[in-house]
């Protein structure tokens, strides 16, 4: 019986995470999706700090994703900021992630994903980046 209670916590667990890259804009509440492309994940972990960049693209449009994580039972997600390149227009600011994926890094490479918000000079979200946990590469 325990671990038919354990395997429907896992399923439930692993239908609410993020299986897809999805890189989607935010205007009036509305979010669509735009044609970006998963290009990379870089970073190191540091003792309990971890600190890493994304990056998705398409043609001349880019995202770019820097952020820190602090590794406590739970991971935690520290600070981040971004720069976005897309239809000509840059914008800059801070991420918020209001939902984090850790794993491993003890002796294999650590995988990081989540959904990420990228947040304008007022702290609107104008981007969302969902993000399986993905293995990082070192640099």
């Amino acid at each position: 019986m325990k671990w038919i209670s354990a395997l429907f916590i896992g399923a439930l667990i692993g239908g609410c995470s993020t299986t897809e890259y999805r890189v989607e804009q935010i205007e009036d509440g509305n979010a669509t999706t735009l044609p970006l492309r998963f290009d990379s994940l870089y970073g190191g972990r540091d003792g309990e700090s971890v600190m890493a960049e994304a990056r998705f693209s398409n043609g001349r449009d880019t995202v770019e994703i820097d952020f820190a994580l602090h590794l406590g039972p739970p991971a935690v997600f520290t600070s981040g900021t971004y720069r976005a390149d897309i239809g000509g227009r840059t914008r800059s600011g801070t991420v918020s992630c209001p939902s984090l994926t850790f794993l491993g890094g003890q002796g294999t490479s650590p995988s990081v994903g989540g959904i990420f918000e990228l947040n304008d000079d007022q702290g609107r979200a104008v981007y969302r980046v969902r993000m399986p946990a993905t293995p990082m590469a070192r640099r």
